[in-house]
């Protein structure tokens, strides 16, 4: 097993100083009230789900992802009045954070500003629950981050008292900053902040399909890395966890069956927070995408009425695959989940749920074998394993694969993806497969293996790999030797990746809003430092411009970089041959300030 330490776990102050520095900010701050929790007379937002599940009411989250606070609080007016008047309701709104949030203020002007929200006092901390009464969530740059516990403070003096995202201190990075140390005891700090007030209902969010559990290829390893993430921030820490999923599980009825099997781990009964859209069924076709809203949110509400959790569900807009949606479409998505609502108890009645108990039985009972070889794995290597820190940074180093190959369940068989069959394969693996399948039966070269001895590196530029992993399988189909930096790639990641595997072609996926800075960088870091190599990108092509509050198409710029970002997956073994036809006499040029 290989370990990618970037510092020694054992450096990280012990336990009783991180619980100590928490308390110090307890005994001099005040949690704070949002307009949400005075319309309902409660305490948290937890308390205010408590009561929802106890009456069989179905919440709704909403996420916003405009990267001012005007345009913002302004769609925050317009949404909640369009659907209150209408007799509809909309719970929560999830706000996006900007990444230069997740570090602290000193350090931001080594970041690129990306898509998000950036606050720059305590007051608009503040006033984020003060436009109207829907309850604020803060996941990304949270918890996870190196803002860890200045930002949960933060936020709990506002009165958000819902707060992620634990599963991105595993997935996202900050490039240029190298603080890891420091960032976990953050981390740790925060989950004790938050445990201090856990019996008024405060929740630590955590996303599973954010960070090291979309990696997981079986979904029973999926449910112990969860069991694991529980023991860390509930029985370590104090605090209590709600485990969002959704994203990556295009399966129904998997949906509803993996929110039971959560609900079986979960021994404090937190409130959920939200059950995410599934978002890998949608794509550029509106009304297919308007398909997959009714598919998977109608099972969401019908295992809340079987199981009620406290999740909210989420009304993903028609338009998300394509750009941040328009006030109109969010509204429109959350009209479309209310009859979704109200259709779940017809359904419910007609569900197998002897065969959902059984489905979820298993999944649990596998993922308590997951749990217990990992811990008592990491054990046995000399990790203090009642340390919270030193759990996080062991777990970060090994990574998903290596814990699958070693730890999971599967049955052993050599020719299997990670040496083992998955007891439940994750819908990611499955919907990698079918697609690059798919791809594949209209592909000239793959049959023939045309790009064997050509090497490809693959990344992506955020957490959001999945298209990254349907172009890696492309390329191993057809012959091609892939080196697969992961997420959050940065410049200099690349350059040394080039100069160790002689590769001459990069394949960089792109979602987060930074496709020309990006591009840009890359190109000036290759002609800095002579490389000769082919940029191919893919995914969301866009960024934010001249002001705007919503990015904005930018192909024609990173393509006048010199950057193949003609995004058409089918064309794939073609653009790298011709990358690699043509490096020889094509040299990046400079990049225009």
């Amino acid at each position: 097993m290989e370990f990618t330490r970037r510092f020694n776990e054992k450096d990280l102050p012990d336990v009783k100083s991180l619980r100590s520095d928490a308390k110090k900010v307890v005994d001099n701050m005040r949690l704070g009230q949002t307009l949400f929790m005075k319309k309902h007379n409660v305490k948290s937002e937890g308390e205010y789900k408590k009561h929802c599940m106890a009456h069989g009411q179905t919440m709704k989250h909403s996420h916003i992802g405009w990267n001012s606070w005007e345009s913002t609080a302004e769609g925050f007016r317009r949404i909640y009045e369009a659907l209150t008047s209408t007799g509809s309701s909309i719970d929560r709104f999830g706000v996006t954070l900007d990444w230069v949030m997740g570090v602290p203020r000193e350090l931001r002007e080594n970041i690129t500003v990306g898509t998000g929200i950036v606050f720059e006092t305590e007051e608009e901390w503040r006033a984020v629950g003060q436009v109207v009464p829907v309850q604020p969530h803060f996941g990304d740059h949270m918890i996870g981050s190196l803002n860890s516990f200045e930002n949960a403070r933060l936020a709990l003096a506002a009165g958000v008292t819902s707060i992620g995202n634990v599963s991105q201190y595993y997935s996202y990075e900050y490039p240029g900053i190298e603080r890891e140390l420091e960032r976990t005891a953050e981390m740790v700090r925060a989950l004790m902040l938050m445990g201090m007030y856990s019996e008024v209902g405060t929740i630590v969010h955590s996303n599973l399909d954010d960070g090291f559990g979309s990696q997981f290829h079986d979904l029973a390893n999926l449910v112990g890395w969860a069991i694991l993430e529980r023991y860390i921030a509930e029985d370590l820490s104090g605090a209590r966890i709600s485990h969002c999923f959704g994203n990556l599980f295009s399966d129904p009825i998997l949906r509803i069956i993996f929110n039971r099997a959560m609900g079986k781990i979960n021994k404090y009964n937190t409130p959920g927070t939200m059950i995410y859209g599934n978002t890998i069924d949608f794509g550029m076709d509106f009304a297919r995408n308007a398909g997959a809203l009714g598919s998977f949110s109608l099972a969401d509400a019908i295992g809340q009425y079987k199981y009620p959790s406290g999740h909210a569900v989420t009304p993903i807009p028609v338009s998300e695959a394509a750009r941040i949606p328009s006030v109109e479409e969010i509204i429109e998505a959350n009209r479309t989940v209310d009859i979704m609502i109200e259709k779940a108890p017809m359904y419910a009645k007609f569900i197998n749920w002897d065969m959902v108990e059984a489905e979820s039985e298993i999944l649990v009972t596998c993922g308590i074998i997951f749990f217990e070889r990992t811990l008592n794995a990491l054990d046995d290597m000399h990790v203090d394993i009642s340390h919270p820190g030193e759990l996080l940074a062991m777990l970060k180093c090994i990574k998903p694969e290596q814990l699958e190959i070693a730890f999971g369940v599967g049955r052993s068989v050599r020719t299997a993806m990670r040496g083992r069959v998955p007891v439940r394969p994750t819908n990611i693996i499955k919907t990698i497969t079918d697609k690059k399948d798919n791809l594949v039966k209209h592909m000239e070269g793959v049959e023939n293996k045309a790009l064997e001895g050509i090497r490809v590196i693959v990344g992506s530029t955020d957490v959001h790999e999945f298209g990254k992993e349907i172009c890696k399988a492309i390329i191993l189909e057809a012959g091609g030797t892939v080196f697969d930096l992961g997420s959050t790639v940065s410049t200099e990641e690349l350059v040394d990746a080039i100069h160790e595997t002689k590769a001459k072609v990069v394949l960089m996926s792109t979602f987060n809003g930074i496709a020309l800075t990006y591009a840009k960088e890359v190109m000036e870091t290759f002609r800095k430092n002579d490389i000769n190599a082919k940029l191919i990108m893919g995914g969301l092509i866009n960024e934010t411009q001249d002001g705007s509050d919503l990015p904005v198409d930018v192909s024609e710029e990173v393509a006048a970089l010199g950057v193949n970002c003609s995004n058409q997956a089918e064309c794939l073994v073609d653009y790298i041959l011709d990358a690699t036809r043509s490096y020889s006499v094509r040299r990046p040029a400079a990049v225009a300030e």
